[in-house]
């Protein structure tokens, strides 16, 4: 059986938790063809060893003590790079150890080939190890990390180093991709394009499949509204949370009978709260804080809408393919985004869901009252959203990945 190394910067750190890593390289449909080895920071409390659902985990310390390790987890590489000093300072003690327990694993254990996870420095790890070890390289991006990229010193070498030594770019939107490209000499961008392959994230399907009275749901979770609004996601500036907030205080003043449910945290979760409170929402808002990936299902399953406000932050990161709006389409509901390039791939206005300017409270007001009010506007898009949703179910997206490693890893 062939083996693999997943490089990156963001694994939960026990069995109680689940991300679309571990969604992914838990599937039976890769475990049944590839041994997986994870490396991943360490972060204070974790073990530097665990398995994980079938992958035995690696996780390297990259400064001392390890509480104070802060490049990565929180807010997210960005988030802390932007806010944080002592993640500037750590960034380059990050990438070398990485680097070097990325070498010893590879070694040690008969790796057959990498995936990398972000391109910096994850990708940019993986291709120095495909360089120097001869072994293949698959390099993942998902969103901010290319913008990240596109604000280094040097940055078209180091996107032509990582595209010069990855077998496969693996992006979860073409725009994305194209914007990696773009980092790149015209030449060199022509040359690497047969290397992209455009494979979104998943959602496990069947878990939105099962039947349960929605009344039961909310009761269980103490909500008692006729309809129920809900937003997913990290509490960061980019998921632009804040703007949702601002036009439900117009929801609210002309239909009463509603909740913004709001699951997830993050460093802007006093700052929101604070905001609910100004606008006199604490009736109609409720935060639900960090939902374990085992009960998220739940929420979209009694919610009636869910709303994606995601924006272009003030560091100039926004969302490349959000976990949100697969799940969302998988679970058949109407959904309100912003018009930034990732969820424009997937929903076209009024069909399977209603496109509004990022950054702007009142259409997503008026786009929140519309589907209120109109029911049979909100049920044709529910059932358009849960066809699309199909072809997002991680035994697709499983087999993709799949076909990949078994290509790089022939003898």
């Amino acid at each position: 059986m062939k083996k693999g190394l997943i490089i990156t910067s963001n694994f939960p750190i026990n069995n109680t938790t689940s991300d679309f890593l571990t969604q992914l390289f838990s599937n039976k449909i890769i475990q049944d063809k590839v041994k997986l080895f994870v490396l991943a920071p360490h972060i204070d409390k974790s073990l530097f060893e665990e398995d994980f659902n079938g992958i035995h985990v690696y996780r390297f310390p990259y400064f001392y003590p390890w509480k104070l390790q802060k490049f990565a987890y929180g807010g997210g590489i960005p988030y802390n790079l932007k806010n944080s000093f002592l993640a500037k300072l750590q960034a380059p003690l990050f990438s070398l150890c990485e680097l070097i327990c990325a070498i010893s694993i590879i070694k040690k254990e008969n790796i057959s080939f990498i995936n990398s996870h972000w391109l910096v420095p994850q990708g940019f790890v993986g291709a120095i190890c495909s360089k120097m070890l001869g072994i293949p390289h698959i390099a993942s991006m998902h969103s901010s990390e290319v913008t990240l990229l596109g604000k280094l010193p040097m940055k078209d070498r180091i996107t032509e180093f990582i595209l010069a030594n990855s077998n496969y770019v693996v992006s979860a939107s073409s725009h994305r991709a194209g914007e990696l490209l773009s980092h790149a000499s015209s030449g060199f961008a022509e040359k690497a394009k047969s290397k992209i392959h455009v494979i979104p994230l998943g959602v496990d399907i069947s878990r939105f499949t099962y039947i349960e009275n929605k009344e039961s749901i909310r009761a269980r979770y103490g909500l008692k509204s006729k309809f129920i609004v809900l937003f997913a996601g990290r509490l960061v500036e980019v998921k632009g949370c804040e703007y949702l907030i601002q036009g439900f205080r117009t929801v609210v003043d002309s239909f009463k009978d509603v909740q913004l449910v709001i699951i997830g945290d993050g460093p802007l979760e006093e700052s929101l709260k604070k905001k609910v409170r100004d606008l006199g929402l604490e009736e109609y808002v409720v935060f639900k804080g960090f939902v374990e990936n085992s009960y998220v299902h739940e929420y979209y399953l009694m919610a009636d809408i869910v709303v994606i406000p995601s924006i272009v932050d003030s560091f100039g990161f926004q969302e490349g393919f959000p976990v949100v709006l697969i799940e969302s389409l998988a679970a058949g509901k109407a959904i309100v985004s912003t018009k930034t390039k990732g969820i424009m791939e997937a929903i076209k206005d009024r069909y399977n869901g209603i496109l509004v300017d990022q950054k702007n409270a009142d259409q997503i007001s008026d786009a929140l009252l519309e589907l209120l009010k109109d029911s049979y506007l909100r049920e044709k898009i529910s059932a358009n959203a849960l066809e699309t949703g199909k072809k997002y179910d991680w035994g697709i997206i499983a087999n993709e990945y799949l076909r990949l490693f078994e290509e790089v890893s022939l003898d």
